[in-house]
Formats: structure tokens, C-alpha cells, sequence
């Protein structure tokens, strides 16, 4: 077994983050929402309230929220390396702090990933000590909003070199990567993401 990376933030997305009729949206982060666990599951992570007082907290991406952003049980997490908050940073700027990209899970990692080095089979460390596998890696890829978000300039044209010239720089997995999850269990900070071996 082999550790890629060690949760270090979780997080929900309470309701889109980018509101608003299609050609006037922009990106907002407000609604995120840093938790101390989730309950992640192949529809997607809800948040607990602690104690178990309150209601759950459904991801805008979990297939049973109301305003689902759920595309067929493909996007229902996400994963982060903190190192590429480092890369957004360098080239668009400290507005770009850790979670601002949506995330799920930020996790600590040896360096930047790439699709390629989400290779394998690929589990997540549950509190108790079991092992959540997971599929269907595949790139989060950018969306103009994100990309004038990262600019500083959210009414610049979509079409814009600005633009594509950034929507470039967050491809490959910059802007991070989806899962698929079969089981379901509690995640955690400290939760680690593993590749087995056979």
C-alpha cells in the first residue's frame, strides 16, 4: 500500500457556486463551507453537524440535493492536492486560498498530480479504519467563471485571450479531479488516500 496524499480540509458546497442565468454568472466561494468529517458515499459527501445536533449539510454535487449539480454519479467528490493551490497562486495571485477551488478533500501530497499519477487502485482511509475504493478518476475541468474568478476579473469576455489563456493553465487536473466512490464511511482530516497494490 502507498500513500499519495493525507486529507488536511474538508468541505460542502451549500449551493452553487456559480449563481445566476447562464452568460451572467460569476464565481462565488461564499457557500463553501469547511467541516470537520464527511460521510462520503457513491451519491456524493454530506457534513454531520457535530454531535449529531442539526441537520446534515448535502453537497450541492450529492444526487439528493435539491439544486443537484450530480452529473450521472461521476463528480459527487472531489480531491485536491495542496500543491497546486501553490501553482494557482503563483500565477493568478493570494486570492486563491486553499478551498477556493471547490474541493471536497485538500489533501497533502508529495507534489502536483496528474491524471497519470492517480493511476491504480485507489482508496480512502475511513475514521474507522476501513478502506473506501475508488474509480473513475477523471480531470475537474476548468469553467470560464472559475477562470475570471482566478483572473480577478469576473465580467471579462469568455472568449477573451484572458480567459482561455487561463482555463489552459487550470487544465490537466490543475483545477483538481473527481472520483467515484464504492461504500460509504466517514472521512476525516488526517483520512489518507492510498494505492493498493496486488
Amino acid at each position: 500500500m502507498e500513500v499519495i496524499g493525507t486529507v488536511v480540509r474538508l468541505q460542502v458546497q451549500r449551493s452553487r457556486l456559480k449563481p445566476g442565468e447562464r452568460g451572467a454568472r460569476t464565481y462565488d466561494p461564499a457557500p463553501l463551507l469547511e467541516v470537520a468529517s464527511l460521510d462520503v458515499g457513491p451519491r456524493g459527501v454530506v457534513a454531520r453537524p457535530a454531535g449529531g445536533a442539526g441537520e446534515p449539510v448535502l453537497d450541492v454535487h450529492h444526487a439528493d440535493h435539491p439544486d443537484s449539480r450530480n452529473v450521472k454519479l461521476v463528480n459527487g467528490l472531489s480531491l485536491l492536492p495542496r500543491a497546486h493551490y501553490a501553482i494557482m497562486r503563483e500565477r493568478f495571485g493570494p486570492h486563491l486560498v486553499d478551498g477556493a477551488a471547490g474541493e471536497s478533500l485538500l489533501l497533502d501530497t508529495a507534489g502536483p498530480w496528474t491524471l497519470d499519477a492517480l493511476s491504480g487502485a485507489l482508496a480512502l482511509e475511513t475514521g474507522s479504519g476501513g478502506l473506501l475504493p475508488l474509480t473513475g478518476v477523471m480531470v475537474a475541468a476548468p469553467c470560464i467563471e472559475f477562470s475570471r474568478f482566478c483572473l480577478g476579473a469576473p465580467s471579462v469576455e469568455p472568449g477573451s485571450p484572458e480567459v482561455r489563456a487561463a482555463m489552459v493553465d487550470l487544465s490537466d487536473g490543475v483545477r483538481g479531479f473527481y472520483v467515484q466512490v464504492a461504500g460509504e464511511g466517514r472521512v476525516e482530516a488526517g483520512s489518507r488516500l492510498v494505492r493498493l497494490h496486488a
